[in-house]
């Protein structure tokens, strides 16, 4: 089929010419205005972006107000979350920053007749802001707050030294057991202050802390012998036999003893049975000794029914491992007001003699553990703890050496630049295993204190390393450091080694003994005798830590860091004696030294006030 052929009629287009040129023009001038439209509209766009780039040229800070409220309300979350956090955290540790009650404020002295210490209560002036409130809370809240001269010298001079025999009162009350190697005031090294100027504020907290972690310490060594010697009930099965004059039966058993207590009554009286036995269940399968006044041992049990306490002695021959025996002579009468149908408790109370851990050998702040030797230790944070400098610049590394100019290497109440010594001859405890104490890198302005003791610091916690020695049984290590895994200071045990001794002699150094600093009467310590301090300034300055008498001086040029030597970490070695009460062959193959390291995390009390700059300080 052949292709339609297109005809252009020219008649018609020539008749109808005009409507024809008139709609070509309509459309090109629809053309034209759309390309006029549009070149203004682009004039206007690129005139209006180039206004608004050059109104933005040189901002660095594009938040506006609609942009910054939803920040500042997550802000106040996180701050609330963290608040929240913070002050939980700081409740367990809120009764260990504690300052001085009127009520039970301690004087100790020596009385040079009897050889012993006698405390008697004072009544001392306790400024209002030294002292504890209803709340059982220090007036004294925080370290910026601003506190006065004479209050500072009050403290100096009659306070500060009332809370080491307070809490020295306390271990004699709770039958601490355990001993301090050299004495209680050689292990608690209390700053001898320098009398002719007043401390600062700065210096009190440092002070206050110190003893405030030492004597935390020492009571988490007094809950692990509480622990080990707290007895727990058993069942007595059906099938033992109960004599028909009992009238009541109780088991108890802890890691060395079970006793089956048995209870009578005649007529009006109620009474421990001469029937009740002991069984020797040692978790060493060793033989142990009973109460003999002859032979010097003791084993003492007390029971408790809320204020009322029995206390007794388990007397007899040694008993071997899974022996048993009746150990009570005669009854024990018991007092009116005890019901052995109710519940009650029983525990082994220790003494010096027979107590499974026997002596703090050694216990220092600031010390860090092998592994964390390449930590620089930190002062506490700036916002919270204002560093005093008198208002002069603060030295760089090449100023003055540590302890500041004509200042002993140490500094007054610091540990001097060598070694610290345990029971060892040969560098100690610190001289081998736990480094050699530094120098004061940041002393205080008036007394060298050193600033520097943490591994870490923020505004609301802050890292304090520290390392002990212990001398124990062999079998309660693990209680032990339970009790310091569970201390109010949350510690972390970075690192411990144990070694056994060649026999221990006790030196009677426990609390309330007269040791090696209570020299005389006009030691001892109270309103108006800023005294009972070790009378002697050690390598460290007034009140440094004192190497026991004998003990050597040689510690290792890098800071103690190296392997232990033929004595170990103690420097120890068999054949050879020491103050710590070591001596060759006298006492129990058992027996271990312990030396571990710990951080304690202490936490800042929540909603300080911010620490003002110097120059509005200085206003």
């Amino acid at each position: 089929m052949a292709k339609a052929k297109i005809k252009i009629d020219m008649k018609q287009i020539n008749k109808f010419r005009f409507w024809i040129g008139l709609g070509v023009l309509a459309l090109l001038l629809i053309v034209l205005s759309y390309f006029q439209l549009t070149a203004i509209g682009g004039e206007k766009e690129k005139k209006a972006y180039a206004e608004k780039l050059k109104s933005v040229k040189g901002l660095n800070d594009f938040k506006n107000d609609n942009f910054l409220p939803p920040w500042s309300a997550r802000e106040e979350k996180l701050k609330s979350q963290r608040d929240e956090i913070w002050n939980k955290a700081w409740l367990p540790q809120k009764d260990i920053q504690t300052w001085f009650k009127r009520d039970d404020i301690w004087e100790k002295k020596y009385d040079a007749k009897s050889g012993k210490l006698v405390w008697s209560k004072i009544d001392p002036n306790i400024p209002e802001k030294l002292s504890m409130n209803a709340n059982n809370e220090g007036n004294w809240r925080y370290p910026s707050d601003p506190i006065d001269g004479t209050t500072l010298d009050i403290y100096k001079d009659t306070l500060y030294l009332t809370q080491f025999h307070n809490f020295e009162k306390e271990l004699v009350d709770a039958r601490f057991p355990v001993e301090f190697n050299n004495g209680f005031d050689s292990l608690m090294a209390p700053i001898t202050w320098k009398r002719s100027s007043t401390p600062t504020a700065e210096e009190v907290w440092l002070a206050q802390e110190s003893f405030w972690v030492k004597r935390e310490l020492i009571r988490d060594i007094l809950r692990a012998v509480q622990s080990i010697g707290l007895m727990i009930p058993d069942i007595i099965g059906k099938d033992e036999v109960t004599p028909p004059e009992v009238k009541g039966r109780k088991r108890f058993y802890n890691s060395i003893w079970e006793i089956d207590l048995m209870f009578e009554t005649a007529e009006r009286e109620k009474f421990i049975s001469p029937r009740s036995k002991i069984m020797n269940v040692h978790q060493d399968q060793r033989v142990m000794t009973l109460d003999n006044p002859v032979a010097g041992s003791t084993t003492e049990f007390i029971l408790r029914q809320g204020t009322t306490s029995v206390p007794f002695k388990v007397q007899g021959e040694p008993l071997g491992f899974g022996q048993s025996r009746e150990f009570l002579k005669d009854k024990i009468v018991l007092p009116f007001s005890f019901d052995f149908t109710k519940e009650f408790t029983l525990e082994q109370v220790f003494t010096s003699k027979n107590t499974p851990i026997k002596m703090i050998n050694a216990l220092e702040l600031a010390k860090t553990s092998h592994r964390m030797a390449n930590v620089k230790l930190v002062n506490r944070s700036p916002n919270v703890l204002k560093k005093d400098t008198g208002g002069a610049e603060e030295p760089g590394e090449g100023g003055a050496g540590p302890g500041g100019p004509g200042m002993p290497p140490g500094g007054p109440g610091m540990p001097p630049g060598g070694p610290m010594m345990g029971r060892g001859g040969e560098g100690g405890m610190m001289g081998r295993g736990m480094g050699a104490a530094s120098s004061v890198k940041d002393p205080t302005l008036i007394n060298g204190i050193d600033r520097a003791i943490y591994i870490h610091t923020t505004d609301q916690c802050r890292h304090l390393p520290f390392a002990m020695s212990l001398i124990l049984d062999q079998t309660i290590m693990n209680e032990v450091l339970a009790a310091l895994a569970n201390s109010k200071l949350r510690i972390q045990i970075t690192q411990f080694h144990y070694q056994h001794i060649g026999g221990y002699k006790s030196s009677n150094f426990v609390a309330g003994a007269a040791g090696p600093t209570d020299a005389s009467a006009e030691s001892s310590g109270g309103p108006g005798n800023p005294g009972f301090r070790p009378p002697v300034a050690g390598p460290g300055g007034p009140g440094g830590f004192r190497p026991p008498p004998g003990a050597g001086g040689r510690g290792s040029e890098d800071g103690g860091m190296r392997p232990p030597g033929p004595g170990g970490i103690g420097g120890f070695r068999p054949g050879t004696s020491s103050p710590g009460g070591v001596t060759e062959g006298s006492g129990d193959i058992n027996l271990v030294e312990l030396n571990l390291y710990g951080v304690a995390s202490l936490f800042e009390r929540p909603g300080a006030p911010p620490v003002a700059p110097p120059a509005e300080a200085s206003k």
